[in-house]
């Protein structure tokens, strides 16, 4: 029998003051291994004209897990 998955990404419409930006790929990681899933991903160029993915996460779900990550505590 085959069981439904439920996605964890809920895409919905936001303003720019009410997310953080994330291309760093263990920053973003290190969220969604605490829990908190981004809303919204994309890709784009950086400073060096690499592509990137942008993590698009809710500031007030990461606020704790920003300031872990800015204290190297976020494992």
């Amino acid at each position: 029998m085959e069981r439904n998955i439920e996605t964890n990404l809920y895409p919905r419409n936001y303003n720019q003051s009410e997310v953080y930006r994330i291309i760093n790929q263990k920053q973003a990681k290190l969220y969604i291994k605490s829990g908190v899933y981004p809303i919204d991903l994309y890709t784009s160029i950086d400073k060096n004209d690499n592509d990137v993915i942008v993590f698009v996460f809710l500031r007030e779900e990461t606020k704790d897990l920003y300031q872990a990550w800015l204290a190297h505590e976020l494992e």
